[in-house]
């Protein structure tokens, strides 16, 4: 191959490798409209204004808050493991260390063991007030005892043995509409 078809193809070559690399580089272009989300709105924790609101979605992992009314009470086994902040009436203080929520005076659910320490929260039978917990499958005194390391009095948790309930980490008067 001569000297002349060498530089030839030479430069043949590096043209092709620019013209590549131009291409590559347009498409690293910061002209135009940006969609979607970037680095710095997930990072920042903010909420974009367009992002959508979500809906209660158990399968997503989202918490349920709202009312403990019947919707939540036929859906509740989709929540447990996972923290809800329900509002409801108190229906009875059963002692230092439970009471039963037993929803509003708009509906007639059945009863719902909240498992709290009671000394941190002063609340009364037909009070309204928001509890924040994990929702338990299944109440099963000697379990919850171990757990919680208390003996707590076997007749006064009958009525709620092996029905569903919430392990509260926040309890307080709801706010007044």
């Amino acid at each position: 191959m001569t000297t002349l078809a060498r530089r030839t193809t030479a430069r043949a070559g590096a043209a092709a490798l620019v013209a590549v690399a131009g291409l590559g580089l347009a498409g690293c272009s910061s002209e135009g409209p940006e969609t979607g989300t970037d680095v710095e709105d997930v990072s920042e924790g903010e909420v974009l204004e367009s992002s959508p609101t979500p809906d209660n979605d158990p399968t997503a992992g989202d918490t349920f808050v709202g009312n403990y009314d019947q919707d939540f009470y036929d859906e509740r086994e989709t929540y447990v493991g996972q923290e809800v902040t329900l509002s409801a009436e108190v229906g009875q203080v059963i002692d230092d260390d439970a009471f039963v929520l037993a929803g509003t005076a708009e509906n007639t659910v059945d009863p719902l063991l909240v498992l709290y320490d009671m000394d941190r929260v002063d609340i009364e039978e037909g009070q309204v007030v928001q509890v924040t917990g994990t929702v338990q499958e299944a109440f099963d005194l000697p379990t919850v005892e171990d757990e919680k390391q208390k003996d707590l009095e076997d007749d006064l948790y009958a009525d709620h043995d092996q029905q569903p309930y919430i392990d509260a980490t926040d309890v307080m008067p709801a706010p007044q509409e």
